[in-house]
């Protein structure tokens, strides 16, 4: 009959203790022969030698693997009373707290919110290990609309019980009402999956109303990131073609784009230009003279004085004003 490998590399191990004890004095000389007897029985028994203890063992020997052991087992048992402690409770403690969390169930119904949140806070003082007083306090805060402690405890009780699917649905409610409808449709979605082939039709309503409004927000982004385009791309269609229609300084686009050869304030204020002009007139005190005696300025000033508006247009074609607003500008429209 073959040898279990396990067994006899333990009788190995036995063996090689033994030597050693008989080599270091911790046999006696007396107790000797009788070792040696039994060193020699196992050995042929086990069908083992000594030789192969390197192999089998390495640097090491069956009283470091038992001492190694031995310590490992000290230390459980050390930690063994800690953790008991902080999980036991006892059965009247149980009742209590179960008494507690009926009571706090019929305050929800009641909708006496702050009521039901104390009784949950009492029940989870006796038992504070449990998810379902946990979720219900949760379901309290949101209908109390302290919707973070909501989220908190509903977080807590899947820590303690990730199969509790019922605080998926109560953390997934908090995150809604704070306006997170992403993380809202997660835990929605997480719940859906714990409940497995038979979802619960609150569980599916609430991930489906998260859904949707997650959804809304993306279009809604979109939206806003077109809105914000279509002026930027208006005022570059503008731009381009200033000077190419009637009413437009030519090289200076953003003048007379408007409509009825009305200039395009917004395209003008925001021109270079046009500040450059700006800078160059309020610089140059002969300048600013020159433009206030040209006869067209006066025009201009006369006419709006009397509630009329000028014809830009004209104003805009004609070639001494135009060298004058180029002359004005330093050269800068000449590119």
């Amino acid at each position: 009959m073959s040898l279990d490998q396990n067994k006899k590399d333990l009788a190995l191990g036995i063996v090689d203790f033994l030597t050693t004890a008989v080599a270091d004095g911790t046999i006696s000389a007396d107790d000797k022969d009788s070792v040696d007897v039994a060193i020699e029985c196992l050995t042929e028994v086990f069908q083992i030698s000594l030789d192969d203890k390197q192999k089998v063992y390495g640097n090491q020997d069956l009283l470091s693997i038992f001492s190694a052991f031995k310590k490992l087992q000290a230390r459980k048992t050390d930690a063994a009373p800690v953790s008991q402690a902080k999980g036991t409770v006892s059965d009247e403690d149980k009742a209590k707290a179960e008494q507690f969390k009926l009571e706090g169930n019929r305050a929800i119904a009641q909708r006496d919110y702050t009521l039901a949140i104390e009784k949950y806070t009492q029940a989870l003082a006796l038992n504070p290990d449990n998810a379902i007083y946990l979720s219900n306090r949760a379901a309290a805060y949101s209908n109390n609309r302290e919707h973070e402690k909501a989220v908190a405890d509903a977080k807590k009780a899947l820590e303690l019980d990730p199969s509790y699917t019922k605080a998926y649905s109560r953390l997934g409610l908090a995150y809604y009402a704070l306006g997170d409808a992403q993380a809202s449709m997660d835990a929605y979605k997480k719940g859906l999956d714990s409940e497995g082939d038979s979802p619960s039709d609150a569980m599916k309503r609430g991930y489906e109303t998260a859904k949707k409004r997650v959804e809304e927000q993306l279009d809604a982004g979109s939206e806003d990131k077109s809105a914000a385009v279509e002026p930027t791309a208006k005022s570059a269609d503008a731009g381009a073609s200033a000077g190419a229609g009637a009413g437009g300084f030519p090289g200076f686009p953003g003048l007379g784009g408007g409509a009825g050869g009305f200039p395009d304030l917004s395209a003008l204020m925001n021109n270079p230009q046009i500040a450059q002009m700006a800078q160059n007139l309020m610089s140059n005190p002969g300048a600013l003279s020159s433009l206030m005696n040209n006869p067209q300025i006066a025009d201009m000033a006369k006419n709006m004085q009397g509630g009329n508006t000028p014809n830009f247009s004209e104003m805009m074609n004609n070639p001494a004003l135009q060298d004058m607003a180029k002359n004005f500008m330093g050269g800068a429209g000449k590119k």
